[in-house]
């Protein structure tokens, strides 16, 4: 059972729920595209996620729990980004590396009842590979067996804050 009716309540709860699991992280949505802004002098880190879906919410949240304390204080946490039209190769380096974040996002959409469907960015039609597809459940598998502390705070957290909500 889903925890939220619209994407505007189910934006606005996970941004209530993270305010309480991350107080030092603002999480804002309307963007365009996807940003984190590392924090800066009496401005706190900031993650901007694509207009009112929280799918993307929790995809960057997610993002921010596996970045670590160092690639924190980097703007978008360091990585790179190549828009759709990437060559095979660019294209697995991106499923490799997206693997992980989206276990942690489908373990996230499962607690507040949000379906998950694996994310190739890529409009070509193409559907995920097998290999992605078997990255993505091992990281899945990951997340709930042996998390990361940050990953296990957001987890813990979510659950609390959608069991004393209900």
């Amino acid at each position: 059972m889903s925890v939220c009716i619209t994407d505007d309540e189910c934006c606005q709860y996970l941004i209530n729920a993270f305010a309480s699991i991350f107080p030092g992280l603002t999480i804002k949505g309307g963007a365009e595209e996807p940003f984190y802004a590392a924090p800066r002098a009496n401005v706190s880190a900031t993650i901007h996620f694509r207009s009112n879906y929280p799918r993307s919410l929790l995809h960057e949240v997610s993002h921010y729990c596996l970045a670590g304390d160092q690639r924190r204080n980097i703007d978008d946490f360091g990585y790179w980004y190549s828009p759709c039209g990437r060559t095979i190769e660019e294209q697995q380096r991106f499923e490799f590396v997206e693997a992980r974040p989206q276990g942690l996002e489908k373990a996230m959409c499962e607690i507040i009842g949000v379906k998950f469907s694996p994310s190739i960015d890529d409009f070509s039609g193409r559907p995920p590979t097998e290999s992605f597809l078997q990255y993505l459940e091992i990281a899945y598998q990951e997340m709930l067996e042996s998390p990361p502390p940050s990953v296990q705070k957001a987890l813990c957290g979510l659950t609390n804050y959608r069991d004393s909500n209900n």
